[in-house]
């Protein structure tokens, strides 16, 4: 009976080893060499699938990767509506000068190959239009002449825009002054000097765009700026003048600028001035002896003969912060005091000494200085020679 179980057990083991197995049957047995080919031949086509799946998406963040690094230009076409618009330069054109309007196209990648047609108040510009020409460059005419520009683009696909801009020629006058004293016959610009109060104005002529409608200071802002530095407590509203202490020297200059707009920046205008800084100066003179004021022309050298036995000069101040008659006043003939004119100090008059040996020189010199101020000086000298 035991010998009978055993060629039982030994067949069922012989039957089992044949019989194919796969990882699904629950007999399968890790250890077991499997000998069934389709089991093997699943696993690979399951290990080829990630393989070629992950290939795929690597190289798909590539992709993406370089995509967001490519130059604008070379984004795909997102199909955006063109547009056009007009830019004047400058935005408002002064009398007689130059002015630029150009025609900007966005919302397509290719510009090129359109066809522009210009007109200034209605009337064709020929030379102006053509095949890529954007710009249109004319000379504006006088004060207050209205402009209306136009533009008509045709590009490539056929599709045609327009676009037009108007504004009228403006413009705005600006003087300036300083607190500085010069003789009542002077006729030349006084000068400042350090320390003098500058007072800058501005008088506008400025129109709304594209009519004859002047705007008064209360419906313009001011910009002011000196020396390309901008001065907001300064600016504003109706804010026409500047008023400021000169803080350079002698031989430099200050330069305001201003820039007028309205308050939507639909006009706008620039100007500045160049002022130069002088030095306080005193020139010396003859003086007509009834009235006692300069006579002729300034002094440098003078030669007389020696009849001539008294001299009466006068001294006259340019661009001092202060009033002539209030100077510290000094006069000198070689180096020496000599008296003034009392309650004119300004004046002074030369005894000519007799007796002296043939030829003979003398300096004369006039000085005169602010009293507040030790830096504001100036001196004249004259070289005096008889013979």
């Amino acid at each position: 009976m035991k010998k009978q179980n055993k060629n039982i057990s030994f067949l069922a083991r012989s039957v089992a080893q044949r019989r194919p197995r796969c990882p699904s049957s629950p007999r399968y047995s890790p250890t077991a060499r499997p000998r069934y080919r389709g089991c093997g031949s699943f696993r690979k086509i399951y290990f080829c699938f990630v393989f070629l799946f992950s290939i795929f998406y690597f190289l798909f963040a590539i992709s993406a990767i370089a995509q967001l690094g490519l130059p604008t230009n070379r984004l795909p076409n997102l199909n955006l509506a063109p547009a056009l618009s007009l830019s004047t330069d400058p935005a408002t054109p002064l009398p007689n000068s130059a002015v630029t309007v150009t025609a900007n196209l966005s919302g397509i990648t290719n510009v090129n190959n359109s066809t522009y047609t210009w007109f200034i108040n209605g009337a064709k510009k020929a030379d102006s239009s053509g095949l890529n020409k954007n710009v249109l460059l004319f000379p504006t005419g006088p004060l207050g002449t209205v402009y209306r520009v136009s533009v008509t683009i045709i590009m490539p696909n056929g599709e045609n825009l327009s676009d037009a801009v108007s504004f009228t020629v403006s413009d705005f006058d600006i003087t300036w002054d300083s607190n500085n004293g010069a003789p009542a016959g002077y006729r030349g610009k006084i000068l400042p000097t350090t320390n003098s109060i500058i007072t800058v104005s501005a008088l506008p002529f400025v129109y709304s765009p594209g009519a004859k409608n002047l705007l008064g200071p209360g419906n313009l802002i001011f910009n002011w700026s000196i020396n390309d530095k901008f001065k907001a407590d300064k600016s504003g509203v109706n804010k026409s003048e500047l008023s400021f202490l000169v803080d350079k020297f002698p031989g430099d200059s200050v330069v305001v600028g201003l820039e007028i707009r309205t308050e939507n920046k639909a006009v706008s205008l620039n100007k500045s001035v160049v002022i130069p800084v002088a030095r306080p100066q005193v020139f010396i003179y003859f003086t007509d002896n009834k009235t006692g004021l300069p006579l002729g022309g300034t002094i440098r050298d003078l030669i007389i003969s020696p009849a001539v036995k008294s001299l009466s000069f006068a001294a006259e101040t340019y661009f001092f912060n202060y009033p002539a008659n209030q100077l510290k006043w000094n006069w000198l003939v070689d180096n020496k005091n000599i008296s003034g004119g009392g309650d004119k100090p300004w004046t002074a008059v030369l005894n000519v000494p007799s007796g002296v040996n043939l030829p003979f020189s003398t300096r004369i010199q006039a000085t005169a200085q602010n009293p507040q101020n030790e830096l504001e000086r100036a001196q004249s000298t004259v070289n005096l020679e008889i013979r």
